[in-house]
């Protein structure tokens, strides 16, 4: 929880979502400082009406070797002596990754952004030693998976790995996304496009510098966050970066002025489970230009966007935008519009009866509640 990102704000949600039914709401997780935590969110008292069973944060025994196995040891074993200790649940709301499920008699509800990601990390010409590395993950996985009563998914796209990789049905449940913060009436758009995100090789902010160089006329913006400022993927962006784009390493929300004033978003993630910063954009009145892969593609229709498979073709679309007003202004109004269907309060609702028709179908009315 001391992340605070897209997963913290599904867990807020979720426990709002619950509460909302009537349940006694538990939350299991490493110990975190809850007051910047809800100032962080605007969720003040959120936790005035949530239960907190809480351990110590994880911190490596031998570093950096074995770190995702360690990871998984420590919570398995920090779950059963917390949960042991603590009458027993209805039913787990499992919003982290699957690995760290509990041990429990409890059914499990699980949300699911990518199944075994670890494995997803890894190209196809990895070695045997990382093949044999992942293999007993893998093993644990599965078995998780077995405890698991009913999935969500992130996406229509992680919703197909799911059934690929685990051989499970998911519903798809789209993650809650701040709208209301974002929400401009983008009247003074400039020619400016901005992409949003981590500065990591995966994000391939290197095909916004492409694009920027492809059209010199217009203002080219990253706002991002790197782990370390002498990164070398972050340092040959800066290097390579064309006069007409800046870098600024910043929180998006102490820039939310800046997008609001672009035309264009940019996203250039391949195969992303979905993608929390172009709803962002959307809300903030950007016409999103996305990679036609992953989540993404799901989110961008042809009414609020446009899908690319190159930079070159990106540029293309990114110079339609600028250059017709009537295009930008009508995709504006109608990205603006859909941004919306991905709502704290949408998630809110459809998790609910997500939950409703599992426990119809279940016959059991769930009172207490541990969010995990």
């Amino acid at each position: 929880m001391s992340i605070m990102g897209g997963g913290e704000r599904v867990a807020i949600h979720s426990m709002l979502a619950a509460a909302k039914m009537g349940n006694d709401v538990t939350l299991l997780s490493e110990e975190f400082d809850t007051t910047k935590f809800e100032d962080f969110f605007g969720c003040d008292g959120l936790f005035d009406s949530v239960k907190q069973l809480t351990f110590a944060e994880f911190k490596p025994l031998i570093a950096p070797g074995f770190l995702l196995y360690q990871r998984l040891f420590y919570y398995q074993t920090q779950f059963r002596k917390v949960l042991g200790r603590h009458s027993s649940y209805d039913i787990v709301l499992g919003t982290q990754d699957v690995g760290y499920v509990p041990t429990t008699k409890a059914p499990i509800v699980q949300y699911c952004y990518f199944p075994e990601y670890f494995q997803h990390l890894q190209s196809k010409s990895s070695s045997l030693l990382w093949k044999m590395y992942y293999r007993p993950a893998s093993i644990f996985y599965r078995n998780r998976v077995s405890r698991i009563n009913r999935f969500l998914a992130v996406s229509n796209y992680t919703k197909e790995f799911v059934k690929a990789i685990w051989a499970r049905d998911s519903i798809t449940l789209y993650p809650p996304c701040p709208v209301e913060m974002y929400k401009s009436q983008n009247s003074d758009a400039e020619n400016l496009a901005i992409t949003i995100g981590r500065i990591v090789p995966e994000k391939r902010m290197h095909l916004f510098l492409e694009m920027a160089k492809r059209l010199p006329q217009f203002k080219f913006v990253i706002i991002g966050s790197v782990a370390n400022p002498h990164d070398s993927y972050y340092r040959s962006l800066v290097n390579n970066a064309s006069n007409n784009l800046s870098i600024i390493l910043s929180p998006l929300r102490k820039n939310r002025d800046l997008l609001a004033k672009a035309k264009v978003y940019v996203h250039c993630a391949e195969n992303e489970h979905f993608g929390i910063t172009i709803v962002e954009a959307m809300a903030s009145g950007c016409v999103p230009v996305v990679h036609d892969s992953g989540g993404p593609r799901e989110i961008v229709t042809r009414d609020v966007g446009f899908k690319w498979h190159d930079a070159a073709e990106a540029a293309d679309q990114i110079l339609r935008v600028m250059s017709d007003t009537e295009v930008q202004r009508r995709m504006s109004t109608e990205s603006s519009k859909r941004a919306s269907l991905y709502s704290d309060d949408s998630f809110e609702s459809s998790l609910i009866r997500i939950l409703r028709a599992y426990e119809s179908s279940e016959k059991q009315l769930p009172q207490k509640l541990v969010r995990t």
